[in-house]
């Protein structure tokens, strides 16, 4: 029976290694946190959302159930131009094609009581290559399980949000999305809120053409959805550098052309 057990759990792990994730690590400046740590715990666990649905949802902030978590929640310190990141459960890799957006918003107040409804802006976008193929690896984030960036240096120092999302565009019949929020306070001695903002919900609509893609009708680029990236995005890390850096990523078993599947 327990034989049993395990064979039935080691049979299950390739799949949900390879098909869903989340991200409960915050890394900051190379230190990997403890799961949920800094990020707020939803109850959607590794399932993704689907497009259109959740995008007029209040949960496309930072999750399902995640605002009753948040003052469980603790806040990391970092200094502004920090590196930090995220990490995937478990180590999992992102073999679904489609980018990865990371955005921030900051708290009237106490971030612990932050329900996200002021202005979010873009800090960092991963994308393809250049060109863009049929191939799933033409995707910067294949086989990653861990993102990392900069915090903008001339953002005022405060209690902020980080919200990092994966849009899956695999499925013909709509987008899958991944994403969690972080805590983090932000020291500095100056700066000023980006003017390039928006809201969640509001942020995305199912016309957009980044949403609507489809990574099988041949198109060579990608137009990212949401607002420009901030000017002081291109101070976080280049996609080449996160790209060659990856010290947790393991070696891709395989590439191939993606074909539409379900999960």
């Amino acid at each position: 029976m327990k034989f049993s057990a395990v064979a039935a759990v080691a049979a299950l792990a390739p799949s949900f290694v390879s098909a869903h994730y989340f991200f409960p690590h915050l890394y900051v400046n190379g230190v990997k946190s403890a799961e949920y740590e800094y990020v707020r715990r939803s109850t959607q666990g590794f399932q993704p959302h689907f497009g259109p649905s959740i995008m007029s949802s209040n949960d496309m902030r930072c999750n399902t159930g995640s605002q009753a978590n948040a003052t469980r929640t603790k806040i990391a310190k970092v200094k502004a131009g920090d590196t930090i990141g995220f990490g995937t459960n478990l180590g999992a890799q992102i073999q679904h094609p489609g980018p990865i957006q990371v955005y921030m918003s900051k708290a009237p107040g106490a971030v612990t009581s932050y329900d996200g409804s002021g202005d979010w802006f873009k800090i960092y976008q991963l994308g393809p290559k250049n060109p863009l193929t049929a191939d799933v690896s033409s995707w910067k984030v294949y086989n990653k399980n861990r993102i990392d960036f900069a915090i903008p240096k001339d953002i005022p120092a405060g209690q902020y949000l980080v919200r990092i999302e994966h849009i899956g565009l695999h499925r013909p019949s709509g987008t899958e999305m991944y994403f969690n929020c972080a805590h983090v306070e932000v020291s500095n001695t100056g700066g000023s809120l980006p003017r390039q903002t928006a809201k969640i919900p509001g942020m995305y609509k199912p016309t957009d053409a980044g949403i609507k893609f489809s990574i099988y009708g041949g198109a060579k680029t990608y137009p990212f959805p949401g607002p420009a990236l901030i000017s002081s995005g291109k101070n976080a890390k280049r996609e080449e550098e996160v790209e060659e850096r990856d010290v947790d990523e393991a070696k891709p078993r395989f590439s191939r052309r993606y074909a539409p599947n379900m999960e």
